[in-house]
């Protein structure tokens, strides 16, 4: 019997997005613990802030931190899968001339980057701790992201959107090459695997590209746009942790 794996986005998916509270996936959470099944947080967030979540979860599985960026460990460490933030602060001052009132989030004092987000200072400074991306505001219209990314494409670098941020980092990384980066680490303990995943926004759609089965618990207005882009994945009734947890209820049922 094939392996059941599942990889998961956070914000909006196993946390709500008024309260980031994990409050309504934490049964379902438990019930993949409880069954051994491993559950990979597949995430825009830093290696810190889902180091800590894992610690609260008691998860101790590898994990996608900052859009597929890095992977990293349950002990501490990580790898990197393209440029550090070091490198990409060096396109800073071009990024900040093509952008409208571009505003590095570094740049911003923790006070005001805790009101706007609804994290605790103490969230926001893990929030800030990057390894491989950067995150700004600016007043862009999406639609404009293409233009720019065929400027800096040259560089190695893209823009993508999601939350309440921009994030500029490598683009030749994305969530569906760090997922099946996991999968190959998986695959030397496991000879047959079966893959789940479940996200709630076009960042996810390289995760659900990568998987064996695709569930969307966002918005239903960004459902068509992401079906078209990924045949397999499935729209849930229910949304965000509470969808989460419908799915994982479906899936461990003992006839399924």
């Amino acid at each position: 019997m094939a392996r059941l794996i599942v990889f998961s986005d956070i914000d909006g998916t196993i946390l709500d997005l008024k309260r980031y509270s994990f409050e309504k996936s934490l049964l379902a959470i438990q019930r993949l613990v409880t069954m051994d099944i491993p559950l990979v947080l597949v995430s825009s967030k830093t290696h810190s802030e889902i180091m800590k979540l894992c610690g609260a979860l008691g998860l101790h599985n590898p994990f996608v931190f900052e859009n597929g960026a890095g992977i990293g460990f349950a002990d501490g460490s990580y790898i990197l899968l393209g440029k550090d933030v070091q490198e990409l602060s060096n396109h800073k001052t071009m990024i900040r001339a093509m952008v409208s009132n571009c505003i590095w989030a570094d740049d911003i004092p923790v006070h005001e980057l805790s009101f706007y987000t609804g994290l605790s200072h103490e969230d926001v400074a893990l929030m800030l701790q990057r390894k491989a991306s950067l995150l700004f505001m600016a007043e862009q219209l999406p639609a404009t992201i293409d233009s720019i990314n065929n400027s800096i494409g040259d560089y190695g670098i893209a823009i993508t959107t999601g939350g309440k941020f921009f994030t500029v980092q490598d683009s030749q990384v994305n969530k569906g090459g760090a997922v099946q980066y996991i999968k190959d680490l998986f695959q030397k303990r496991y000879d047959d695997m079966y893959t789940i995943g479940i996200g709630d926004g076009y960042n996810d759609i390289d995760m659900f590209n990568a998987v064996d089965e695709a569930y969307f618990v966002g918005d239903d207005t960004l459902f068509s746009s992401i079906k078209g882009q990924c045949n397999k994945v499935i729209m849930t009734q229910r949304k965000g942790p509470d969808g989460f947890s419908d799915i994982i209820n479906t899936i461990t049922q003992p006839n399924r």
